[in-house]
């Protein structure tokens, strides 16, 4: 055990777990401040600006930021780098062209307070996409620490923002201006304090060819991010759709009860991911078996999990009155009508790495462009009926339905594993 705490590589992936716990800890911490100053609607409009940022920082990149770590030559990756800086600036100026189409664009959404704050949507995406680029170059070059004190300032300057902007009573965009610029701050900063070391060899005029290298790396942009974009919009397609018809107001304590309910697990199921992870792709690596690690890690996780939910699932209304305040109670109700999906979250969260570790990309791709189809019916039959939690009933359902497919997958994947080895 010494021997194992000991070594680099668990040494560095404990520097970027624990960044990730402190900086989703603060983000929580601050919530029960947050919801006493701002209303669902400005939950919402966040939300809503977030998720479209989302898709579109990963057009910015192409996910071509993914290959940084790749080149065995720094002088190729520094060109994959600046084909990702391009490709951003790109993307950036693009949306800039938007700017003047702000008002139709939040029409389409029925939310005319996003036009408000559309020009802010360029600096978030070029934000975003600067870290993501600059992580994947610390990461190769093993500059954990710089990556991890990125992650804690940028949360500790959203956190402080958006208290801060509350209490001098900017309410509406408050939380989004703080989302914004929070990592652009942490840039600067981290920015500064690496640069002489890990960020002045960026800026080095490569001999080799961008094409190059960008066709060197086309599987990037032509396989790994069609499936991003698939999950991506399969996020935020509840608040794409539900916004409109339902309002801010309902998609304000949607949003809400999706963080109450799921950043705790998914920060419980990352670290279990990170584990397994290595764990299986140990013993495949060996041709042993891993039967018996994932079943016994599945059954502790099912029992533990299904007790201290159903726990939850009695006590929620007051737990959410005390820790967010009485107007969000119908939180409350929204996170009861995901229970289906909130229980099978970290199983699943945590061994989802199979697909990767036996080479089925294309399976998981397909699985997850027929779950996004089939999760903007359920939404449009939910809001057919014109009931908000029947609504998010559906879309719970079908999000439960998708993960038990996921694991009845795992599990064939495992056991013909296995049979190779007999």
């Amino acid at each position: 055990m010494t021997n194992i705490f000991r070594s680099p590589m668990v040494r560095n992936a404990g520097k970027l777990l624990s960044a990730n716990v402190i900086a989703q800890a603060i983000g929580i911490l601050v919530y029960p401040l947050l919801t006493r100053m701002y209303a669902p609607e400005d939950f919402a409009l966040l939300s809503l600006f977030t998720s479209i940022a989302g898709v579109l920082v990963l057009v910015a990149t192409a996910e071509y930021q993914y290959a940084i770590v790749l080149p065995k030559s720094d002088e190729h990756a520094r060109a994959l780098a600046h084909v990702c800086v391009l490709l951003l600036l790109a993307m950036t100026a693009l949306i800039c062209l938007s700017l003047p189409f702000a008002a139709p664009i939040a029409a389409m959404f029925k939310a005319p307070a996003l036009a408000t704050y559309w020009w802010m949507m360029p600096l978030s995406v070029l934000g975003l996409g600067l870290w993501n680029i600059l992580n994947y170059w610390y990461i190769r070059r093993r500059a954990f620490t710089r990556a991890s004190g990125y992650q804690i300032t940028q949360s500790v300057f959203s956190a402080s923002g958006k208290i801060g902007l509350g209490a001098l009573g900017w309410l509406q965009g408050g939380m989004i201006a703080a989302t914004v610029f929070a990592p652009l701050l942490s840039l600067l900063i981290n920015g500064a304090l690496a640069w002489r070391k890990y960020l002045s060899e960026l800026l080095h005029p490569c001999r080799c060819d961008m094409r190059f290298v960008a066709r060197e790396y086309a599987n990037f942009p032509k396989f790994n991010l069609p499936r991003a974009l698939v999950n991506s919009v399969g996020l935020a397609l509840p608040v794409w759709l539900l916004t409109p018809h339902f309002g801010l107001a309902e998609v304000g304590q949607l949003s809400l009860a999706m963080m109450a309910a799921f950043v705790p697990l998914n920060i419980i199921a990352r670290a279990c991911y990170q584990v397994l992870y290595q764990r299986v792709a140990e013993l495949v690596q060996r041709r042993q078996s891993i039967a018996r690690v994932l079943w016994r890690f599945s059954l502790w996780m099912a029992v533990a999990f299904l007790i201290g939910l159903t726990a939850v699932y009695i006590f929620v209304p007051q737990l959410v009155t005390f820790i967010f305040g009485a107007e969000w109670l119908e939180a409350a109700d929204i996170i009861r009508a995901l229970y289906p999906y909130i229980v099978l979250t970290p199983i699943c969260g945590s061994v989802c790495f199979l697909s990767d570790v036996f080479a089925k990309q294309k399976t998981a791709l397909w699985m997850e462009t027929g779950y996004v189809a089939a999760l903007a019916l359920a939404l449009l039959v939910g809001i057919h009926t014109n009931d908000f939690i029947r609504t998010v009933a559906l879309f719970a359902w079908v999000r439960c339905a998708y993960l038990a497919a996921q694991l009845l997958w795992y599990v064939a994947l495992s056991r013909n594993y296995n049979r190779t080895l007999s």
